[in-house]
Formats: C-alpha cells, sequence, structure tokens
C-alpha cells in the first residue's frame, strides 16, 4: 500500500539526515514528518533539509488511501451562497443604521432538526465583520437571514476598551461551529477592530445556542488562562487563533468527542514563530488551556516543513474520529521561496490537506498530506483576483449532509466566494466511535 511504502522512504530519509541511528526506537510520529524529531509527543523539531521540490508532484492524483476523496460539485459554480445585498440593521454599538452583508463567505455549518444551517461572515459598510445565518435543504441552495444573528453589543463586557470606538463596530468572524449530544451549539469566533493594513489583535470568544438564532456569549476561550490571548502562549506577539475541535459521527452529525476524559482542539496561528500551531484541552467546551508536555512546554500540532506547501503556516480546519485515527483537515500557506517556501508555488498560497493522529493521543501524528488535495484550476484561476494576493484553496467548514461529507471552502476568483467540494462519508466514520 502507499501508506506503507511512504513510511518505508521517510524510514530511509531520515537515517540519511541522522535522525534514525543505532538502535534508537523511532515512533511513527517521526516517521510520518520529516520534519519533527519525536521527544513522544513531537515537540522537539530537527532543521530538516529542503527537499528536491522538482521531484514531487504539485497534486498527486494517486492519493494515499487513508486520505478522504473530495471531488468538486461543479466547475461552473464560483459561489454556492453569493452574498452581496444592501441589506441593513441597526449596530447598537455604534447607534446607526449599517449595510451589514455586502459580502459573505466562511461558512460555519452544522446540521440542526435536519437542515444544513450555517454561521457566516459578512461584510459591512464600516468595513467590519457580523455574523449571519443561512440555512439550506440541499447544500446548494441558500436562503440567508434579514439581519445578523451575532453582533457586538455594548453590554458585551469581554470587548473591553474595544466598546468604546464609535466610528466602526467590532468585526466577529472565523467561526467554526459543533452541535453536542444534548443539543446545544457552540460557536467559537474570533473578535477584533479590523483596521487594515495594520495588524488586528483578535481574540477567540466562544457562543452557545438552542437555536442557532440566539446566541449566548460567554467571553474568550483562553479567559481563565490569560487576560489576553497575546498572552495564552509565551512570546505570542499577534493573536489569532484558528480552532479545529475533535469530533465523532453521531446521528448524523459531527459532535465533540472526548479522549481520556477531555475535548481537544488543534489550534492554529499566524504568527511565523508559532505558526505550526498547538493543541489545547477543555472539559466544558467552554473554558480552553494549552496541552503541555512533562516539561511543562507548549505541544505543538503540525511542523513547517521547508519547501513544502504548508511552509508558512498552518490553518486546521476539521477533526473527526475514524477507527484508524483522527483525520485532520487543514489549510497549508506556502512561505516565500527565499524563506523556505515551495518556489513553484506563489507565496501565501492556500491548499487543503489531510493528517492523521493517533486515535488515543491527538497529539501523535501518522501520517500526512505530501501535496494538497485540491488546486491548481487553470480555468478558475484564469479569473482575476479579489482581496487576496495568491491563489486561495482555502478549506473551511466539514458538514455530513445526506450521506455524503460537504467541504465549504473559500476563494478569490472574480469576487470572494464560497465553492463546495464532497465525498462519501468512510465507513471508518460511521461505527459508533465514542470518545473515552
Amino acid at each position: 500500500m502507499r501508506g506503507t511504502n511512504a513510511l518505508l522512504a521517510r524510514r530511509d530519509f531520515l537515517k540519511t539526515v541522522g535522525l534514525a541511528t543505532g538502535g534508537m526506537a523511532l515512533s511513527k510520529s517521526v516517521l510520518a514528518d520529516p520534519a519533527m524529531a519525536a521527544t513522544g509527543n513531537g515537540m522537539a523539531q530537527a532543521e530538516t533539509p529542503k527537499r528536491d521540490v522538482g521531484k514531487q508532484p504539485l497534486f498527486e492524483k494517486d492519493r494515499p488511501d487513508w486520505e478522504i476523496r473530495f471531488t468538486d460539485v461543479s466547475n461552473s459554480v464560483l459561489s454556492v451562497m453569493p452574498g452581496e445585498s444592501t441589506k441593513t440593521f441597526y449596530d447598537p454599538l455604534i447607534k446607526r443604521e449599517v449595510k451589514w452583508e455586502l459580502d459573505v463567505y466562511c461558512p460555519a455549518c452544522t446540521v440542526f432538526n435536519g437542515r444544513l444551517y450555517c454561521v457566516d461572515r459578512c461584510w459591512g459598510e464600516d468595513n467590519q465583520w457580523r455574523m449571519g445565518l443561512a440555512w439550506s435543504d440541499d447544500g446548494l441552495h441558500f436562503t440567508r437571514s434579514a439581519k445578523p444573528v451575532l453582533y457586538a453589543k455594548p453590554e458585551d463586557t469581554f470587548l473591553g476598551s474595544l466598546r468604546d470606538i464609535k466610528d466602526a463596530s467590532v468585526s466577529y468572524g472565523d467561526s467554526r461551529i459543533y452541535g453536542d449530544e444534548n443539543g446545544t451549539l457552540y460557536l467559537f469566533f474570533n473578535f477584533c477592530r479590523y483596521q487594515p493594513p495594520k495588524k488586528t489583535m483578535q481574540e477567540l470568544a466562544v457562543a452557545t445556542s438552542r437555536d442557532m438564532e440566539h446566541w449566548t456569549v460567554h467571553g474568550r476561550a483562553f479567559a481563565k488562562r490569560a487576560e489576553k490571548d497575546a498572552d495564552v502562549i509565551p512570546g505570542r506577539k499577534t493573536p489569532r487563533f484558528w480552532p479545529g475541535i475533535v469530533t465523532r459521527l453521531e446521528g448524523g452529525r459531527l459532535v465533540p468527542a472526548r479522549i481520556n476524559g477531555k475535548y481537544w482542539m488543534y489550534l492554529g496561528n499566524v504568527e511565523p514563530q508559532f505558526s505550526d500551531g498547538y493543541v489545547a484541552t477543555s472539559q466544558n467546551m467552554l473554558d480552553w488551556e494549552i496541552y503541555r508536555d512533562a516539561q511543562g512546554q507548549p505541544v505543538k500540532m503540525l511542523a513547517l516543513r521547508p519547501g513544502y506547501f504548508d511552509s508558512n503556516w498552518i490553518d486546521p480546519v476539521a477533526a473527526v474520529l475514524r477507527e484508524d485515527g483522527i483525520l485532520l483537515i487543514y489549510n497549508g500557506v506556502n512561505a516565500d521561496p527565499k524563506k523556505g517556501g515551495d518556489p513553484r508555488r506563489q507565496p501565501l498560497t492556500h491548499y487543503p490537506a489531510q493528517a492523521l493522529f493517533d486515535k488515543n493521543d491527538p497529539t501523535r501524528l501518522l501520517e500526512r498530506s505530501e501535496s494538497p488535495f485540491k488546486g491548481g484550476d487553470k480555468e478558475l484561476e484564469k479569473l482575476p483576483r479579489v482581496l487576496w494576493s495568491a491563489p486561495l484553496y482555502e478549506a473551511w467548514s466539514l458538514v455530513p449532509f445526506k450521506n455524503e461529507l460537504l467541504l465549504y471552502w473559500n476563494n478569490v476568483y472574480g469576487r470572494r466566494s464560497v465553492g463546495l467540494w464532497k465525498a462519501p462519508i468512510p465507513d471508518s466514520m460511521k461505527n459508533g466511535l465514542v470518545g473515552k
């Protein structure tokens, strides 16, 4: 099998660079990622020689057996949820009417009462984001709410000094949604005052709902660990967390899974020093802490890979328990070739990939994509790009619906828009896996 051959090839590679010598026992985690020299949890990382990219395919057609194989719903569909509108609502924070839905993207999807729902990120005339609600019976055609369902309010004390800025509201966006076995919906989102081209200090918050429409914001996910996200991990300067919580398939929905008595979150970040991400845990889905090793050091998620498509930063999208492990869908972002990026790709290109972790140890990496599973659509890339400087195939939300896995993704071809990939639900996800 292809995966076995890949492991043997990586074993030879590690011997070549001196990471496997004598009788040293190497974990499968190390063998699966030549950029990592494991110390039991993948914490320590070794400097990896830049690979000969000319001998590697940009996009493998022969995908490894453990990956999910997604197909395009339709190459002619630029956006499955075009969002341009002139809808207005009264924003209580800035005390005026605003056009809040000039653009729609980043849909966070779930199944609720048998229908597909999503909380989407909407761009307003004041250059801030608010969260709208959309629903669909087929996954392709959406109806959208008349007003946003989640936005900044004067009584939101967790916003701090952001409540005092009157010329524009506070942005809520970059969300992920999860529904548990008891019917509670959890929405994780970043909030900030968006001020391009300045760096935006974003914080990760969590809200809950029972009906998709009325939300209670509980504040920052790491509020009990630090006063601001910049202090959650020592040394961070530019907070921006993307969460991917480990789930399992139950009753046609992806619900948060407990492993070893905890909920687990893969956590991405764009800051160069910390852009390979971290792992966090929680007992209640509301209060989170960074997972640390026996020495008290934060455990990292995935090492960046010089010369690969994921050489700049890692963005986790969705993590699902299967019989063979935890499948993580993530976006890899290419670095400048002068700083270790793949020279055949533009800097800041976003491509989707997959990784497989041990189902009993979410920090132990087993397998990882050698190339993106989507991208390189020549016809699509003939269109002018909007917003982003490089090709964008940004996987965003995974949802099971009508016996298929739907994966919504953001692109910037012609306009900011949302595409759709789909795949059959693997049998390995259907067998009633329950976290310990």
